[in-house]
């Protein structure tokens, strides 16, 4: 059952095809200004070439990609991966160069280390404890050899030798900080409706009444946070301003947000061309999604090794919090998928049911709803979230174009990164599994965890040169 869930949720992880399409290596014009603190000796492509720390930076954040590839978790789960390695990426830095407050690991180095093997090894030890875990060796045999081949190319330098020893440090901090966080949990456990109206109704395995089945990952709300306070800080407001699920189905607003997932989300739907392109683009996985939007307009800014980890980082911490506080919402309030009230027809005698509706993109060969509650919309809180770390850390107006896993070859751009926030949540609608309300709680919810994120989290020091480069 479990792994039966983990290929319905992981879409953007079942494609190992995609290791061919994680992100280019950042800074590829040959122009471009370069600070002198990055311009160190790097030697992670095979002939010694020479590049800069941020491509550094652009490396090991790709095999983070990779290695999610080929785990295929569920999102939740990615992004928990992806805040670990990020952080530990932050933390060497600023121990070289201290411009940013640590995460977790803050001893000052003071002899010279390469950056680049402190990187490296921080990351892999962080990727390689998480994948010693899993039953599939891949991960693992993935980060191994990526890290030998990248290592081997550097040299046995004195500064080569306390880089690692740096990497192998912090890695180990910031995982004895990650240790019985709660995410151990079952990725699907037994659920029992209450069978009200309203009432989310398991969509994975249900029974012969449709009232006990697997949902997803029920005790990801309870995971420790990385930065907020805890997982009900931003917690939103009960849905359609009602007081139980019941009273919500029978509100106006609910009932119009009914009438348009029915109409635009179906398979048989009355969406435009355009509707149904952002509604396909938009299904990736938030994760390495956002993580891309972000290194773009990194790239597009020039940003040094330094800016460019806190970006990644904050990024990553945000959207890790994002799912943390979604996933408690989503079981607190327990309210049903459109899929399950479309075809009920809302259990109510005047709105007839249909029970040959299905979301867009079952057709699309994407698989369909995801096995979790309804509100508010993960998919809106982890983007929005996202975006506001993103916003925190770049000034002026952010233009900028975009590929998706979900609709290769054709890719989208942007005058704002406002209106890749609206147009993310909008495709909820038009892939038909959320209603209005969850997306615009849920971008609402992403924005106040975006924001604590970026003002609590690896706030500024300095910028001078520190002894150890």
């Amino acid at each position: 059952a479990a792994s039966a869930w983990l290929i319905l949720f992981a879409t953007s992880c079942t494609d190992r095809d995609a290791l061919d399409t994680v992100s280019p290596p950042l800074l590829k014009d040959a122009g471009s200004p370069i600070s002198q603190i990055d311009a160190a000796p790097l030697a992670w492509r095979r002939g010694n070439t020479r590049s800069t720390l941020a491509d550094a930076v652009g490396v090991w954040n790709d095999n983070i990609v990779r290695f999610c590839i080929l785990a295929e978790t569920s999102p939740p789960q990615e992004s928990r991966i992806y805040a670990m390695a990020s952080v530990v990426i932050h933390d060497v830095m600023n121990a070289v160069d201290r411009r940013y407050e640590p995460y977790v690991y803050g001893t000052p180095v003071t002899e010279p280390v390469s950056v680049e093997a402190a990187i490296a090894t921080g990351t892999h030890d962080v990727l390689a404890a998480i994948g010693s875990t899993m039953p599939d060796p891949g991960p693992l045999e993935f980060i191994d050899e990526a890290y030998t081949e990248y290592l081997s190319a550097l040299g046995v330098a004195g500064p080569i030798t306390r880089g690692v020893q740096l990497g192998h440090d912090a890695a180990a901090s910031l995982l004895a900080s990650r240790q019985n966080d709660g995410s151990n949990g079952p990725p699907a456990s037994l659920f029992v409706s209450s069978g009200e109206p309203g009432a989310y109704r398991p969509t994975l395995l249900p029974s012969p009444n449709g009232l006990t089945g697997l949902a997803a990952l029920g005790t990801w709300g309870t995971v420790r946070t990385f930065v907020l306070t805890s997982a009900d800080q931003f917690r939103p407001p009960p849905m359609y301003g009602a007081s139980t699920v019941a009273e919500a189905v029978a509100t106006p607003a609910y009932l119009a947000d009914y009438a348009e997932v029915k109409r635009l989300g179906g398979v048989v739907s009355e969406r435009t061309q355009e509707q149904s392109d952002i509604g396909l683009f938009w299904d990736e996985n938030t994760v390495p999604g956002w993580n891309r939007i972000a290194r773009t307009l990194g790239a597009q800014r020039h940003l040094d090794a330094w800016n460019l980890a806190r970006l990644t980082a904050q990024v990553s911490l945000a959207i890790a919090d994002g799912y943390i506080s979604v996933f408690e919402a989503k079981y607190h309030y327990k309210f049903w998928r459109p899929v399950t009230a479309i075809r009920l027809g809302n259990m109510d005698a005047s709105t007839p049911g249909d029970l040959t509706w299905d979301v867009a993109t079952t057709a699309a060969g994407l698989g369909p709803t995801p096995p979790i509650p309804e509100y508010s919309s993960a998919h809106a809180v982890a983007a929005s979230a996202a975006a506001e770390a993103i916003m925190a850390n770049l000034d002026g107006p952010a233009r900028f174009t975009v590929e998706s896993a979900t609709l290769p070859g054709k890719p989208r751009s942007f005058n704002s990164i406002a209106d890749a926030v609206k147009e993310n949540a909008d495709s909820r609608i038009y892939i038909g599994y959320h209603f209005r309300e969850a997306t615009r709680i849920g971008t609402e919810q992403g924005r106040q965890i975006g924001q604590y994120v970026a003002s609590h989290a690896l706030q500024r020091i300095h910028t001078s040169r520190g002894p150890g480069l």
